[in-house]
């Protein structure tokens, strides 16, 4: 699949004077190729897009090659529910459970509220290949990703911190997604810390999310002063799927179960959730039961 680049990025910095640390990632390119690549009207696409903000800050907390974050909410509105992943590398993929949602997506304004519902679960894993790191599961209402971080690093990490995404979506895709989260170290300025809370109810936060230019800009519109920035981490949409792996699921079937499915002559689909790819193995692929060493067929040779 070939996606424009991608000018998305995660920035953290830290106030030595005050003793907080804040992050600031801007995810709007990816959601907005996430969204077309699984064909989502605006209402579940502004869903995915504030998840994938919110997964996006988890990532700083990433620390080992190959680790990866995800964070799944699942809701009793109509969307059902979400699923995305960040990994230490700055891949992003996912993609919410209803992708068109007709009673929501032609009003005026496009908003996740209502499409969330009033009750929601929330689990959070991290994870290396094969090993469970850490996860976290709780109940989250009226449910948000906004809430769920709160509640993630309030509870599962017993950290003074909040978050703020800042996410719009139109008829024709996702405009902005872009979150904000600022963390209390424990000998930290908690005058400083309410300070900044106050400007994200207040909607200072929020005003400088959508106008300001980069990590930087918002810092300035908040009045860090002292800021310390690290070097900015790129972030992409990337997903880990492929023809292998794909291949992978029909190899699975026994010879009599690929042979049958050869024989109605229909291609066997295989689709990935998390980044909407298709890969499609024709009859003549079906048909190679007998020897076959594992590897999918060349691609272009399997449609019958």
């Amino acid at each position: 699949m070939i996606m424009p680049k991608s000018s998305d990025l995660l920035q953290a910095g830290y106030s030595p004077r005050y003793r907080i640390r804040w992050r600031h990632a801007d995810v709007t390119d990816s959601a907005r190729a996430l969204a077309q690549a699984h064909l989502c009207g605006p209402s579940a696409a502004l869903v995915l897009a504030e998840a994938l903000g919110g997964v996006a800050l988890l990532a700083g907390e990433l620390t080992q090659r190959g680790e990866t974050v995800a964070l799944r909410m699942r809701v009793d509105g109509p969307v059902q529910g979400v699923l995305v992943e960040a990994d230490r590398e700055g891949a992003l993929r996912g993609y919410p459970q209803i992708k068109i949602l007709n009673d929501f997506d032609g009003g005026e304004t496009i908003q996740s509220e209502p499409v969330l519902g009033g009750e929601g679960q929330v689990g959070i894993i991290r994870s290396l290949p094969g090993t469970i790191i850490s996860q976290a599961a709780f109940a989250c209402s009226p449910p948000s990703v906004r809430q769920a971080l709160d509640r993630y690093y309030a509870v599962s990490l017993q950290r003074m911190a909040f978050c703020l995404i800042q996410a719009f979506a139109y008829e024709g895709g996702v405009d902005l997604a872009r979150g904000f989260l600022v963390d209390c170290l424990p000998d930290g300025d908690p005058a400083e810390f309410q300070r900044l809370r106050a400007a994200a109810a207040d909607g200072l936060l929020a005003e400088a999310l959508e106008h300001a230019d980069g990590a930087r800009g918002v810092g300035e519109e908040l009045g860090l002063t002292d800021a310390v920035w690290e070097p900015p981490r790129p972030l992409r949409f990337a997903c880990r799927c492929s023809r292998e792996r794909a291949w992978s699921v029909l190899a699975a079937l026994s010879p009599a179960e690929r042979r049958e499915m050869a024989a109605a002559g229909t291609p066997a689909d295989i689709n990935c959730h998390m980044c909407g790819r298709h890969y499609t193995f024709g009859r003549d692929a079906l048909a190679e039961v007998h020897g076959d060493d594992g590897a999918p067929p060349a691609e272009g040779a399997d449609h019958a």
